[in-house]
């Protein structure tokens, strides 16, 4: 049976464990890690796995909460300060540089782990679609606040714009990753910017 910590030293475990799985997921796959690889990370036996997870998919949807946690975190500061035109392209640009610089495989942190999710892993999915509502929301708050200074558009809802560069990010993020190239990324980002966005120049003229 699932026991939840309620010492420190077992939160610590937890913990570790989440972070050595989320890595190993991230690196190599869902299907493709065991639990011994798992265990083996985080420096923990297969019988302390089971005393705190009570399979590989319970630990699948708790490690998506876990990456659904780290993300919106990073995501928050940026978010949080979006209030004008300049902030939105400076993010699109921020995001692309952040692709650029990655060393490894190109894959949204989020995004990557659907196709990896069975149909068993329902608690997972519900995690994942609870992480990509939580993303749109925070992006939405920000572009509201860049409508309310006179950023946006005529007719440009904050909401639509929200969803629709969390669209052109996604799909910008895989076709970087076919091509090994970050110019989809950025041509995805800039062409929903462009036609969303009032220039910075043109604002403070009128």
């Amino acid at each position: 049976m699932k026991v939840v910590p309620t010492t420190d030293r077992g939160r610590a475990t937890v913990g570790r464990v989440l972070e050595a799985a989320c890595d190993l997921f991230n690196a190599q796959g869902i299907r493709s890690t065991s639990l011994d690889e798992i265990g083996a990370a985080a420096g923990v036996g297969r019988g302390q796995l089971y005393h705190f997870f009570v399979d590989k998919s319970d630990l699948v949807a708790e490690v998506v909460t876990f990456q659904v946690e780290r993300v919106i975190a990073g995501l928050q500061p940026t978010m949080e300060a979006m209030s004008t035109s300049d902030d939105v392209r400076a993010w699109c640009e921020a995001v692309v540089g952040s692709y650029a610089a990655t060393p490894g495989p190109i894959r949204c942190p989020l995004g990557s782990l659907i196709n990896q999710l069975g149909d068993d892993d329902r608690a997972a999915r519900s995690a994942l679609q609870a992480g990509f509502a939580r993303w749109e929301r925070l992006l939405e708050a920000g572009l509201q606040r860049v409508a309310d200074s006179g950023g946006l558009r005529a007719g440009v809802d904050a909401g639509d714009l929200a969803a629709a560069l969390l669209a052109a990010y996604q799909g910008g993020v895989l076709l970087t990753a076919v091509h090994g190239d970050v110019a989809p990324l950025r041509r995805a980002l800039r062409g929903v910017a462009d036609v969303a966005l009032v220039d910075s120049a043109a604002r403070i003229s009128r």
